[in-house]
């Protein structure tokens, strides 16, 4: 299938690739930081009267959509190590952004942008934390980080 009939295929494959570089929890956190950001300058324009394109606002809404597709494809993987409920809830809010999304393509208002701008925010933030390893955990050795592109744009 080429990537022009599969419109997840180019995100994918990126997401496959940075995934293995670096820190993939921060990687994770900073796609859904840039995520807000879109969604919140959409809503900014839709607070002060402007009247976004529909190109405009479905690009924000479609760089968030891909961004939550790739999540849930993920969480699906049974090899994946979170544990079932975290998966769930994974699904759970894919399906809240999903409908949401939908929601304002029918009708922009800044309102509605809110809870999705909240929940990238929050689970970045979660994401963003370091985790400290349980005492006697053995520490793996620090990596040499590459950087990080985001290719879901």
């Amino acid at each position: 299938m080429s990537d022009k009939k599969n419109p997840y295929g180019n995100a994918t494959q990126a997401y496959g690739q940075t995934a293995a570089i670096g820190d993939q929890r921060a990687m994770e956190g900073r796609v859904l930081l840039k995520a807000a950001s879109k969604l919140e300058e959409l809503s900014r324009r839709l607070q002060a009267g402007e009247t976004p394109t529909v190109a405009e606002t479905g690009e924000t809404l479609e760089y968030n959509q891909k961004l939550w597709q790739l999540f849930v494809s993920d969480a699906r993987n049974e090899d994946h190590p979170l544990p079932q409920e975290i998966k769930n809830n994974i699904a759970s809010l894919a399906l809240f952004m999903f409908k949401r999304t939908l929601e304002v393509m029918a009708d922009p208002k800044a309102e509605k942008l809110q809870a999705m701008i909240e929940i990238n925010r929050n689970i970045a933030a979660g994401l963003m934390k370091t985790v400290k390893p349980l005492p006697g955990a053995k520490e793996e050795p620090e990596k040499k980080h590459q950087p990080i592109t985001d290719s879901l744009a």
